[in-house]
């Protein structure tokens, strides 16, 4: 491998602010968690439940904010039961894309379409039809509707799956990677702030200006890596494999 041109010290250091979450550390200790796509008290959702640690394509989906620190991951997979709104709790600040395999607090399906967490209500409406549909009230007035992914598409079938990984220097690389390839983006891993810009198929490195280097190797192949340094050049280059997407085209 060619030697990594010098990068200056990553600005990853001035960002940080706030204490790692306990997620965050357990990965820094090497138990980096497979979360899929498409989390109230950050420490009382932090830490993904053990039996899921490795999740598959079962667990994924969209996921959508729907208040209150909670998340609605909505699928429609009629080979796994149909449709299904999995409600998670997730941390403080959490924005879509992020990985969101924290504590389960509900499951609405065709069986159990209603719930309350949190103050919401929760209903899966339409669940025997063509089109269902989340639809929350409670969360600052009025309802919102949710549809759920088309049965057959790729957030549908849980295609997409999210892997968090501690790369130093108070930085969290989320990998993503899907039938669109592989994907990632940068975040403080105290307070979720994203910085540095997305490495993907179309463009596999980040630019000088980032201030620390990162790029894939490998994106339109089978087994795609990210290649990170935090640290400027003369310093070991850490490489973090992308998850298996959860299906294929």
């Amino acid at each position: 491998m060619p030697a990594m041109p010098a990068m200056p010290v990553v600005s990853a250091r001035r960002h940080r602010r706030t204490p790692l979450t306990a997620s965050v550390l357990l990965t820094a200790l090497g138990a980096t968690a497979v979360l899929p796509v498409a989390t109230a008290a950050a420490t009382a959702a932090a830490a993904p439940a053990a039996a899921e640690a490795t999740a598959d394509a079962r667990y994924a989906g969209k996921a959508v904010a729907i208040g209150k620190d909670l998340v609605a991951v909505l699928r429609d997979d009629p080979g796994a039961g149909g449709p299904e709104a999995w409600i998670r709790a997730v941390p403080p600040h959490w924005r879509s894309g992020d990985a969101y395999l924290y504590r389960v607090l509900d499951k609405l399906d065709r069986g159990h379409p209603a719930a309350v967490q949190r103050g919401l209500s929760l209903r899966l409406a339409g669940a025997g039809g063509s089109a269902p549909e989340l639809r929350v009230t409670g969360a600052g007035g009025g309802e919102h509707s949710y549809p759920l992914p088309k049965a057959g598409t790729p957030d549908a079938r849980g295609c997409t799956i999210v892997k968090e990984n501690f790369i130093g220097a108070g930085v969290v690389a989320v990998l993503s990677n899907g039938p669109e390839g592989p994907s990632a983006f940068f975040k403080d891993a105290g307070d979720g702030t994203r910085f540095g810009g997305v490495v993907d198929r179309a463009h596999p490195s980040l630019p000088r200006s980032a201030g620390f280097l990162a790029r894939i190797v490998g994106p339109d192949g089978s087994a795609p890596r990210l290649l990170t340094t935090m640290e400027g050049g003369g310093h070991p280059v850490g490489t973090t494999a992308f998850p298996e997407p959860g299906c294929r085209k």
